[in-house]
């Protein structure tokens, strides 16, 4: 079975689910038909999303933290030390498995962020090269006997 995938118009804004899925070559190929500012915007979306990712693992982390720490409370108040609730504290699993997920997204955009990134430094490159070029052929222009402004 093979991948394939179908690039959007540069208008559309591309899911980092769908970039993340592609295989390199797919994503190579999806890379080189958008414009640089469709890369930067998508760059700059998948770094959002980065960040809320994380802001989210903090959240759960702390959250996580809090409710420990107030098992620990309670059985200080009914008389404890509070290390028996430390040690039998379990986060709750399906906290757990959000920050491991959550990571394996953060690592997936992080990847296609450089990807990204990489793009957007060949198509800055190519633009510049066209505007030497342009500036190159402007200057021979004029020596030749062009007309300045």
């Amino acid at each position: 079975m093979t991948s394939s995938a179908i690039a959007p118009p540069a208008e559309f804004a591309i899911s980092g689910t769908a970039f993340a899925s592609a295989s390199p070559e797919a994503l190579a190929k999806i890379l080189d038909t958008l414009d640089l500012p469709s890369l930067e915007q998508e760059h700059s979306r998948l770094e959002r999303a980065i960040q809320q990712l994380v802001q989210s693992n903090k959240e759960i982390a702390e959250f996580i933290e809090l409710e420990q720490q107030d098992l620990i409370e309670f059985q200080k108040q009914q008389g404890g030390d509070g290390s028996e609730a430390a040690e039998a504290y379990e986060a709750d699993p399906e906290f757990v498995l959000a920050i491991e997920e959550n990571k394996v997204v953060i690592a997936k955009y992080e990847r296609t962020c450089a990807d990204l990134l990489r793009a957007i430094q060949r198509k800055r490159g190519v633009v510049a090269e066209e505007v030497k070029e342009t500036e190159d052929g402007g200057e021979q222009a004029g020596a030749d006997g062009g007309v300045y402004l």
